[in-house]
């Protein structure tokens, strides 16, 4: 009888154990950059390298202010949940590198309204409000310069995001304002939100 009280509680233990070490698949989190590439090469940084590959570019200059932005550290996109702010939908804070109109340097944008969205059956993301919420009229326009064209997570053991986003860009080596078309791909970094 002993034996099988002990047995039933060890067996309970483990089962606990087990279940407490599973991690539960979502998408909400932190995400750090894996690459950033540009349908055109550019010398983004103005540091000489002309390029598809902004993301060498922006490790390449050794700034690390590039990526010590004003409230940015290296994370670029936050994916929160509706229990986060406690609210009936999902959040998305970006931030991404530009130029801001009157300066050719890179700086690194922080969006601090955070647009709704919404994942459609394809993993797609529709975009609509902010966090308030306020209704955007362009709620895929982040930015005088930058206009989201598509973001798409993916599902799995390692859960990417891909953002395309048109981009007004400057172009250092030809000294020239140029639009182009910038696919990010984020990989998690850690499960929050």
């Amino acid at each position: 009888m002993i034996k099988s009280i002990f047995k039933f509680i060890f067996i309970g233990l483990l089962i606990i154990s087990c279940a407490e070490k599973e991690h539960p698949e979502t998408v909400f989190g932190l995400y750090l950059p894996e690459s950033i590439t540009s349908d055109r090469p550019i010398d983004f940084t103005g540091k000489g390298i002309v390029s598809l590959d902004l993301l060498d570019q922006l490790i390449k200059t050794n700034d690390s202010r590039i990526f010590l932005g004003q409230n940015s550290g290296t994370i670029f996109l936050n994916l929160y949940s509706p229990a986060y702010f406690n609210v009936h939908f999902s959040q998305v804070i970006l931030r991404l590198p530009h130029h801001y109109e009157f300066n050719d340097q890179v700086t690194v944008l922080y969006v601090q309204d955070g647009r709704r969205f919404d994942l459609e059956d394809n993993r797609s993301a529709t975009l609509s409000w902010n966090s308030f919420p306020h209704p955007f009229d362009y709620p895929e326009q982040i930015h005088e310069d930058i206009v989201i064209e598509s973001l798409k997570t993916n599902s799995g053991k390692n859960n990417n995001v891909e953002l395309v986003i048109s981009q007004r860009l400057f172009d250092h080596s030809k000294k020239e304002w140029v639009e182009a078309k910038i696919t990010y791909t984020f990989r998690k970094d850690s499960p929050c939100c």
